[in-house]
């Protein structure tokens, strides 16, 4: 490595080994130059936005911007895949301004997944959009009721708000709806942020806005898909999608480093990093990817290190989060924690380090934190901490072939019904009238739920809003969740939410949760009110704390089924009860759990989801436990392996298993996100990964390195990495056996019993 980036390695290397610590892989990334199109002069654009390029410098398009703009201009749905920092905005861009500049009255809609994001991309914009005399509008819930006005009266050829405002919008003002009718194309940046639950919630917003505009052109634009037409063709509901692919990153170098922990937790040991690399000089921004686990990592560093460290993540004041891009952006702020929240494009600056505290929940994730650094042509270093995790470790022994990765499928349920029964709604507010023969079925499915509710009225075929209720449920219910809110109470005051079945998880009486740096306890969680009350605890608290619960599969109802050789495996809906029953306490530098709590009483609650059932070949094992824990652990790899395979995070997917061979891997959001259909479609490669990682262990019969998870409601009891493998090994020898789901459903009566 030369220069700058031969700097930064030996500086890590001298960091990571004095705390012990040591280097598994380095790995240098350098890309060129992408591809050249076309001059600016021999384009079919306007000479005006001919001039306004080449007066910022610009004399030549790469050959992906050509293809995207030819696309553009002939109308067709697209989906633009390329690194930030490539130039993807410009391929999207300049075909809409040059279209308003050959024909005033053109109107287009620039949507970023967030506010923050929008407003921040429409700082960066506006210098292109004025230059050639042309005006834009910043419309989301934060523009002042004037401003609204005049964008109503007036619009201007680009609007830029975010789904979030175009789905009240389109479900309550009649302005908003007359003006996005005469929208001529809508682009959705940032689009690979619309996965699972947040992905499902977008595709009705798509539809309802094709609705209205109904000629729309759709066009999306993303760093990281794996199947961008695919994707495409869901979001945007339509048939046929064209895809330009351009370079993966930006240009410019990057050091990547594996490394190992050592004798520390990796909270820990992330803390010591990113105060460390701060003090050498570097801006750093550290990655988690729990809200909990962020707030963990920054007050060790504050409390270890003396480091000033502060933390952006979802569910903070809008202000806190505001102050930390700023203060970073600056420069005078060295070092911030944060969850995927900082994955996106905001501008916070140059930033020379990131630091992932674990492999992030994708791939794609990866990448997209990795490319925060080293912008701007100056090198960046990027380092994971890997550990007692089993796709760590097995990445720890192929790193070449974690480099080497393509970007993961994106994935979305359609026919989640806790969704559907939002947008059914507001598409009757937004219409004012429907007719049941001619809605989507995902859609009528929940008809009868919202007459049921009050929501909706029925004459004959056609169904009206009840306008004061339907407004009501609207209100209280957003895009980035499908399940219930707890809200979360300190001193008689509202100060967050947290969505269910997590809520169980973080919330649970006894679990210490953090807000704002602040350490809380929680007293109380009433799923009654949905409410959970927190008391204060002093700053001096040195451990944090890991939920017990157990899961029972009280029904499912099956859609589809096939057979992968010896397996039996079929998908549908799954209705799901978790239980937890205590919690372990652990130390917050060690990870060591110190004790153990049980509860009198269970905290129960029951949900639909969408899952995979799987019927495993029943092995002769000695003993009842023998088997439990045969299959416990296969449980455990093959939603391990399911990250790699179909990019499914492992918080995405939950399982339960039995002795007799049946484990139920299903969605752990409300309705389902689409994880677990990726998992009944690719189950092959999954247990082919899963036999590596069982067999390539050197443990006794089971560590966290290969079938112990983090996420265990039961702390890892009666797991065996030998039993695993061996069912993984017979399945090409054996006869498949029936997917019963009734013997489920008595595995379930008896473990009640």
């Amino acid at each position: 490595m030369e220069g700058g980036g031969r700097g930064l390695s030996d500086l890590l290397r001298k960091v990571v080994e004095s705390k012990g610590g040591r280097l598994i892989y380095l790995y240098r990334e350098a890309e060129g130059e992408p591809e050249l199109g076309p001059g600016i002069s021999g384009l079919p654009l306007p000479d005006k936005l001919k001039s306004a390029l080449e007066a910022e410098g610009i004399h030549r398009l790469y050959r992906f911007q050509q293809e995207a703009i030819d696309e553009i201009e002939a109308g067709r749905d697209l989906v633009i895949v390329a690194g930030t920092g490539t130039g993807k905005t410009e391929a999207f861009l300049l075909p809409l301004v040059a279209r308003v500049l050959r024909q005033r009255g053109n109107r287009f809609l620039l949507v970023y997944p967030t506010k923050a994001l929008a407003r921040d991309q429409a700082r960066r914009l506006s210098p292109l959009i004025a230059s050639v005399g042309l005006r834009y509008s910043v419309l989301d819930g934060d523009t002042p009721a004037s401003e609204r006005r005049g964008i109503y009266e007036d619009p201007p050829p680009f609007i830029i708000t975010n789904p979030d405002m175009i789905h009240i919008g389109l479900a309550e003002s009649k302005e908003f709806r007359e003006l996005v009718s005469e929208v001529n194309a809508a682009v959705f940046d940032e689009m690979h942020v619309y996965q699972g639950v947040l992905g499902s919630h977008v595709k009705w917003v798509i539809y309802r806005l094709s609705q209205v505009a109904d000629e729309v052109q759709l066009i999306g634009a993303g760093a990281t898909i794996g199947n961008p037409g695919e994707l495409g063709a869901k979001l945007f509901s339509r048939d046929s999608v064209r895809v330009v692919t351009g370079p993966r990153r930006r240009r410019g170098e990057a050091i990547h480093a594996f490394v190992d922990y050592g004798r520390f937790s990796r909270w820990s040991f992330a803390a010591y990093l990113i105060a460390a690399l701060a003090s050498e000089g570097l801006k750093v921004l550290g990655f988690t990817d729990s809200q909990q686990m962020a707030e963990l990592v920054a007050r060790l560093a504050r409390k270890s290190y003396n480091a000033r460290v502060e933390v952006h993540r979802a569910g903070l004041p809008v202000e806190h989060r505001r102050r930390v891009e700023r203060e970073l952006a600056e420069g005078s702020l060295k070092a911030v924690v944060a969850t995927s929240t900082l994955e996106l494009g905001i501008d916070i600056g140059d930033l020379d380090a990131v630091v992932m505290a674990s492999l992030p929940k994708s791939f794609n994730s990866y990448v997209q934190r990795a490319g925060r650094a080293g912008r701007r042509g100056r090198p960046g270093l990027v380092v994971t901490l890997l550990g007692d995790d089993p796709i760590e470790a097995y990445y720890a022994s192929r790193p070449e072939e974690f480099f080497s990765r393509e970007p993961d499928p994106g994935y979305i349920e359609p026919n989640n019904p806790e969704v559907a029964k939002l947008h059914l709604v507001a598409l009757a507010l937004q219409r004012g009238v429907l007719r049941r023969g001619s809605l989507p079925k995902e859609l009528e499915a929940s008809v009868a739920w919202a007459e049921q509710r009050g929501l909706l009225k029925a004459r004959g075929d056609l169904l009206a809003p009840e306008w004061r209720s339907a407004r009501e449920f609207i209100s209280s219910v957003g895009l980035r969740s499908a399940g219930p809110m707890v809200k979360i109470v300190l001193n008689n005051k509202v100060i967050g939410e947290r969505e269910m079945p997590m809520a169980l998880y973080d919330l649970h009486p006894g679990a210490l949760y953090y807000h704002a740096g602040a350490p809380l306890l929680s007293s109380k969680l009433d799923l009654q009110s949905m409410r959970a009350y927190m008391v204060k605890l002093s700053e001096s608290v040195s451990f944090y704390t890991k939920p017990l619960y157990s899961i029972d599969i009280l029904e499912m109802n099956v859609e589809e089924s096939r057979l992968y050789g010896s397996v039996s495996a079929a998908y549908g809906d799954v209705h799901v009860r978790v239980s937890v029953t205590g919690y372990v306490v652990k130390d917050e530098l060690s990870g060591a759990t110190t004790s153990e709590v049980e509860y009198e009483e269970p905290i129960t609650w029951d949900y639909w989801t969408k899952g995979v059932a799987l019927k495993y070949p029943l092995l002769d094992f000695d003993t009842l436990e023998a088997s439990l824990s045969a299959y416990h652990a296969l449980e455990h790899v093959l939603i391990s392996a399911s990250r790699p395979v179909a990019g499914a995070s492992d918080t995405d997917l939950s399982g339960v298993s039995y002795p007799t061979g049946h484990i139920v891997i299903y969605d752990s959001h409300v309705g389902g996100n689409g994880a677990s259909r990726l998992v009944y479609e690719r189950l092959t490669k999954i247990q082919d990964v899963a036999k590596v990682i069982v067999s390539s262990c050197t443990c006794e019969d089971g560590c966290p390195r290969c079938v112990f998870s983090p996420y265990c409601g039961n702390n890892n009891k009666f797991l065996s990495r030998h039993g695993a493998l061996r069912v993984l090994s017979q399945l090409t020898s054996l006869k498949s056996e029936s997917l019963d789901i009734e013997e489920i459903k008595r595995s379930h009566r008896l473990k009640a019993a």
